[in-house]
């Protein structure tokens, strides 16, 4: 089931943590002891159902009640046998730090919520400190997140953020016309469409991915217990009714991406990833959306109506030999009535590589020389099983394309389907 949204969960919070701070801070404890601001101020972050501050740098695995005990010698001792707190110089603990930490781009609620936990921590640790009761205190318990360093990198947001922007941001420009609130509005009106209608279904968030997501998810486009049946993509896909009509078909490149982030991203939510072996194999390849279309002309009749993949490897100017891996890739089918196929390409390059960094920055082709190969999917393999690879066996043809390469839907880079087959 999907989490509650989290700036509602965080607006709660803030507003508990916000009136237990200024009933603190207006009246002076009854016990003005480390332990009676532990039970005044920490304990209650350890008994809260809300989420902390944490849930913005991590979508799981990492809570502020992590790091709380019920009792307060055990919570002591084990933050300073974990390295957490510093006796000598209490300002510096790395628990305080860690709670400071924030993205580049902060939640005003969250920020209310950091604020008051950091404060609550900071006080006791002063106070702590100086008791010589708990500088001697011991503990078997543990503190901390029980997940290992490998989930809890794989679920940070800023990695999650990435993951959306390279497989399903970097796409939108398929979307912008129906679901864009800045382009959509000549919509109201059409099709029995009110304006309300039109605001339902105006999920991108502009120049916003994350929240974006977060709109995604909360308007019910994402799926988080049966992802590959997310309406964000099915509807593309054509797998299910859309006024906007398909957009790339199943098992095409812009499908795995889609699939392969919601099947990810709905694990994280889920709870699923415990330990390293459940996480997935990282992306090997990006495949980013660009402007630069693609027409095939004059192909055979035989192969009308079927699924035809192109893969571009650029051609070295010295050694004149095409690369290994591909620079470029599309899909989509042969029209049967005019014998030609078009679609824009989607630029791909190893995922960690200065390529893929470029790519980001700027998903066109350079004007260089690749060679086209062309894959005809004959047996239906792509349409019985969309997480599979056209095999070698499909390819039908080869040609050789170079020069510039304009972005644009008209004219398209124009190909005539080759004599000759491999």
């Amino acid at each position: 089931m999907p989490r509650i949204a989290l700036s509602v969960q965080l607006l709660l919070m803030a507003f508990l943590l916000q009136t237990a701070a200024a009933t603190a801070a207006n009246a002076p404890f009854e016990d003005s002891t480390s332990a009676g601001l532990f039970a005044e101020r920490l304990l209650p972050l350890l008994r809260s159902q809300q989420q902390s501050s944490c849930a913005e740098c991590h979508l799981a695995g990492v809570e502020i009640k992590n790091y709380i005990r019920e009792s307060e010698s055990d919570t002591f001792a084990a933050l300073r046998q974990a390295g957490l707190i510093n006796v000598e110089r209490p300002e510096e603990s790395r628990i305080l730090q860690f709670i400071g930490r924030r993205p580049e781009r902060t939640n005003p609620l969250t920020e209310k919520v950091r604020t008051t936990e950091l404060q609550a921590f900071r006080d006791w640790i002063r106070l702590a400190v100086q008791n010589p009761d708990l500088l001697q205190s011991r503990t078997d318990l543990r503190i901390g997140t029980e997940l290992p360093p490998e989930v809890i990198r794989h679920t940070r947001t800023d990695r999650v953020l990435a993951a959306f922007v390279d497989n399903i941001w970097s796409e939108m420009g398929r979307c912008v016309n129906c679901h864009h609130p800045e382009r959509n509005r000549h919509q109201i009106g059409q099709h029995g469409l009110t304006a309300d209608d039109v605001k339902s279904i105006s999920w991108i968030k502009p120049h916003d991915p994350a929240a974006t997501l977060k709109q995604l998810l909360d308007s019910g486009n994402i799926d988080t217990e049966h992802p590959e049946l997310s309406p964000l993509l099915t509807k593309p896909a054509g797998l299910s009714p859309h006024k906007g009509g398909p957009k790339f078909l199943p098992g095409s490149a812009s499908y795995q991406n889609f699939l392969t982030f919601l099947r990810d991203y709905t694990a994280i939510q889920n709870g699923s990833y415990q330990k390293s072996t459940d996480l997935p194999d990282p992306q090997t390849e990006i495949r980013l959306l660009s402007e630069q279309q693609l027409r095939i002309t004059n192909i055979p009749a035989r192969y009308n109506g079927m699924t035809l993949q192109i893969n571009l490897h650029r051609i070295d100017p010295v050694s004149k030999s095409p690369s290994s891996e591909r620079w470029a890739t599309g899909i989509s089918r042969v029209n049967a009535e005019n014998q030609l196929w078009q679609n824009p390409i989607l630029v791909t390059a190893p995922a960690a590589s200065p390529r893929a960094d470029r790519f980001r920055k700027s998903p066109l082709l350079p004007a260089e020389q690749y060679e086209v190969r062309i894959f005809i999917d004959q047996q239906d393999q792509l349409r019985k099983n969309p997480e599979s690879q056209l095999p070698d066996s499909s390819l039908v043809a080869t040609a050789v394309i170079h020069g510039d390469w304009k972005p644009g839907y008209q004219p398209p880079r124009i190909l005539q389907f080759p004599a000759q087959t491999p």
